[in-house]
């Protein structure tokens, strides 16, 4: 049989893991979305169209 002591900490560590995966992916997230509020935010500059 297993420890019950060594589950308890390997269940732990897995728990840490997965937060820390978690608020690293959030952070991602938002800084992405953030980000890209800003470039649709600024004007486009662009050569000006030509008529026929």
């Amino acid at each position: 049989m297993a420890d019950i002591r060594s589950l308890n900490f390997i269940g732990l560590m897995l728990g840490a893991a997965t937060m820390m995966v978690m608020m690293v992916g959030a952070f991602v997230v938002t800084d992405h979305v953030t980000g890209r509020m800003h470039l649709d935010e600024m004007p486009t500059i662009g050569a000006p169209a030509v008529t026929r």
